[in-house]
């Protein structure tokens, strides 16, 4: 990440992105790559809980590749259990995970709800790929929410459950079929709504561009205006001295 400026910018102080960004767009455009400098100036700033994340990812990133491994142990675990495997590897693969985001929660240099939402944002990341691949990256733009089955206190439950139900006159679990259309479901929603906010950001900065531009060409505007007023008087002021030698 040290070697990457855009990297960088999310590993600055939260109240310094905007400049920062800023500037790194300014460098690029004077270097003359317009097309880099605009996908620069469109980066948005991360929310507070968002930031706190990223910030784990650089200060503690052994811890959150560990959490990414779990997540993606976690995943392999779930596909285990839906082909007739121990419910007891679920069990623990979601109570490893469950622990490392609750270290990592602990650490965030945030408190309150905002660390309320980093903790949720871990714990998506260990059961959803993309949250998942966000939160590795160290980009988050905004803190995330576990969707699915409980999230990991659901997968912990139902491992348990699963144990218990090895009884004969326990009732059948769900059908596979039907979970993984769920969770297929439950991914195409979830792209849908990513993609819906990203384009109300990109229309966002759509409309700030054109606003700074309106604004720019008034000042413009107002400066032509006085240069005018300015000739005018120096122009009638000439044409009084002249009247005078007539």
């Amino acid at each position: 990440m040290a070697d990457d400026p855009i990297d960088q910018l999310y590993g600055l102080p939260l109240e310094e992105f905007v400049a920062a960004r800023d500037a790194l767009a300014k460098e690029a455009r004077a270097g003359g790559d317009r097309e880099r400098a605009a996908a620069i100036k469109r980066l948005a700033k991360p929310t507070r809980a968002a930031w706190a994340v990223n910030q784990l990812a650089r200060s503690h990133a052994d811890e959150v590749r560990a959490l990414v491994d779990a997540g993606a142990a976690l995943a392999g675990a779930q596909e285990e259990l839906l082909g007739g495997a121990e419910p007891g590897v679920l069990r623990q693969a979601a109570e490893a995970a469950r622990a490392l985001v609750d270290a990592l929660a602990a650490q965030a240099p945030v408190d309150g709800a905002t660390r309320d939402k980093v903790r949720a944002t871990l714990h998506a990341a260990t059961v959803d790929a993309e949250a998942r691949a966000e939160v590795a990256s160290g980009r988050v733009l905004k803190e995330r929410a576990a969707s699915g089955f409980g999230g990991l206190d659901g997968l912990v439950g139902s491992g348990a459950a699963a144990t218990a139900a090895a009884a004969p006159a326990a009732p059948p679990g769900p059908d596979p079929r039907e979970v993984r259309r769920r969770r297929d479901a439950l991914r195409r929603a979830n792209e849908a709504e990513a993609e819906a906010e990203s384009a109300v950001d990109g229309a966002r900065r759509s409309l700030e561009q054109v606003e700074a531009t309106v604004a720019a060409r008034r000042r413009e505007l107002e400066e032509a205006r006085t240069a005018l007023a300015e000739a005018r008087d120096r122009r009638e002021r000439a044409e009084r001295a002249a009247a005078e030698l007539s």
